[in-house]
């Protein structure tokens, strides 16, 4: 036998190691820079942008692929076999191999560990690679959280955002139960009704306080479509308070409103509102007496709305047309009051993202008065409006509505009155941080009509903030503010409104609520003896289905 040096050992077990390893370097570099055979190529699959329903199916496992754990063999090995069959047979003996026009079974899989170095293939000609070709319901919810299912089916809200849109304050308002409603064919009804009692201590709301005590009957009644395709909403409402010392300010007051999509396509529709309304005049309102019989109100009004989404620009069309009337007062008459207003406007909107959007829009209104007031000038007018602001949406679950700025300008037909004009600040924006904490903010700014001698309008401006947080799950408090302030344009005339409340909830059941609330109002006017207080205090109970 040959002795070889314990060095010489070293060096030849070192040399042999490392040609195993270089042969091995050698062999992966050559598969690596050779071409795959048609067998072993394994294309990668491009997702077809006809086909999204599917695009994020996992395709069917072929047979004889890899299980990716034991629950996928009912809890067996992979490798095990049923008695009386061998598990190293040929799989050809055991398995038929699909047809070769299954579509299913010729779908390419790679086996765990297997890196395909194929070329992709290139995006067909006219397609943008980097189009995100997931379905609307799987990217929604990463690029706008849902606030889920809404119960009372606000279906018909993109008419006018500031007026008529009321998911931002359906966020705001969150509650333990939801209300079910009751469903009578395809559409689904939601009755309510509020019993309550009101205390305040200045009921004619001047500065020679009153007070008095009244009893409140409330109720609403939505009866709301359940389809598909377009939708139909018919809603009624009833107000009736009885004073105990001063049944002048009773109110008898009622309204009907009924709205309607028309789905033309999946971006186009139509939208519409029609309603009449029935109340008293408040003791607060521009123009309104403090003293005698409060006239009755009516007003008839009607929307339309042409929304049409091209890509991320979005068009809106709209137009509406009221007639306000006020009743005769101590046999005098209020023909000067009664206002025929039409609108027509425009809006633009840009969209960044669901949750984010800028828009631009430009309004046109002309009113014509049913008589000339007592300084014998006549109060017709036309007037612009034109706004920028944001829109974030309606339906995130942390924030939605839209806010604005614009100028606004009323210009009566009458040469002796000046034209009026004014900062415009609008917002209809509700922000819920938490499941238990919510923010509504609302604002709104516009020229209104007066009587006052020498003055071609109000100037009104009106903001506010309430705050909404559940102590417990069935105990939920709310608390806000609102300012308002009217100028009268021409005169030294100005009036500052101060508004402070809050109040709580109790849920005692999916149709029991029991609330109360405290509201403290703060008067300023610059004219004689303009200034007042008053407090009100409201205990009731709220039925609903």
């Amino acid at each position: 036998m040959r002795f070889i040096p314990h060095e010489d050992a070293t060096v030849a077990l070192v040399w042999r190691l490392g040609l195993i390893v270089l042969g091995f370097a050698v062999a992966t570099l050559v598969a690596a820079l050779s071409p795959a055979s048609a067998a072993d190529a394994r294309p990668e699959r491009t997702l077809a942008a006809s086909e999204p329903d599917t695009a994020y199916e996992t395709p069917p496992r072929l047979r004889g692929s890899a299980s990716d754990s034991l629950d996928d063999q009912g809890g067996e090995p992979a490798d095990s076999a049923e008695p009386g069959t061998d598990s190293f047979s040929d799989p050809d003996d055991t398995d038929t191999p699909p047809p070769a026009d299954d579509a299913e079974a010729r779908e390419p899989t790679n086996a765990d560990g297997v890196i395909d170095l194929a070329e992709p293939e290139a995006p067909e000609d006219g397609t943008d690679p980097t189009r995100d070709t997931r379905p609307a319901e799987d990217r929604d919810p990463f690029e706008n959280p849902p606030a889920g299912y809404d119960p009372l089916l606000f279906q018909i809200e993109d008419i006018d955002p500031i007026i008529t849109d009321r998911r931002p304050a359906r966020l705001a308002r969150f509650e333990p139960y939801d209300p079910i409603g009751m469903r009578v064919g395809s559409f689904v009804l939601f009755p309510e009704i509020e019993a309550g009692g009101l205390w305040t201590d200045n009921v004619l709301s001047s500065p020679d306080a009153r007070s008095d005590i009244a009893a409140e009957i409330r109720t609403t009644t939505r009866l709301v479509s359940n389809w598909s395709r377009h939708a139909l909403e018919l809603k009624g409402t009833t107000l009736d308070t009885f004073h105990d010392e001063f049944p002048s300010e009773d109110d008898r007051a009622w309204s009907a409103e009924a709205r309607g999509r028309l789905d033309i396509s999946r971006r186009t529709n139509v939208q519409a509102v029609i309603g009449h309304d029935f109340g008293q005049e408040s003791r607060t309102a521009i123009d309104a007496s403090d003293v005698g019989q409060r006239p009755d109100v009516t007003v008839d009004h009607a929307e339309a709305a042409l929304n049409h989404r091209f890509n991320r620009l979005s068009l809106q069309l709209r137009g509406s047309v009221s007639d306000t009337t006020y009743s005769e007062t101590n046999g005098v008459s209020n023909a000067d009051r009664d206002t025929l207003e039409t609108e027509q406007a425009a809006r633009a909107t840009w969209e960044f993202k669901p949750t984010l959007a800028v828009f631009a829009e430009g309004e046109l209104n002309q009113r014509d008065k049913g008589g000339v007031p007592a300084d014998g000038v006549p109060r017709d007018s036309e007037g612009t409006r034109a706004r920028v602001g944001l829109d974030f949406g309606a339906t995130g679950a942390i924030l939605r509505g839209t806010i604005s700025v614009g100028y606004g300008q009323q210009n009566p037909d009458d040469s002796r009155l000046r034209s009026v004009e004014a900062f415009l600040f609008d917002a209809n924006l509700a922000w819920r941080p938490s499941e238990i904490t919510s923010f509504l903010l609302t604002a709104q700014s516009d020229i209104y009509d007066t009587t006052t001698e020498e003055s071609g309008g109000v100037v009104s401006h009106t903001i506010g903030l309430e705050a909404r947080h559940a102590f417990r799950r069935f105990l939920v408090a709310s608390a806000g503010i609102a300012y308002v302030h009217n100028d009268y344009d021409a005169t030294p005339i100005s009036e500052d409104q101060l508004v402070s409340f809050f109040g709580a909830e109790y849920y005692a059941s999916p149709e029991l609520v029991l609330f109360t609330r405290y509201q403290h109002l703060d008067f300023d006017s610059n004219g004689v003896d303009g200034d007042y207080e008053s407090d009100e205090i409201r205990l009731g109970v709220r039925l609903r289905k």
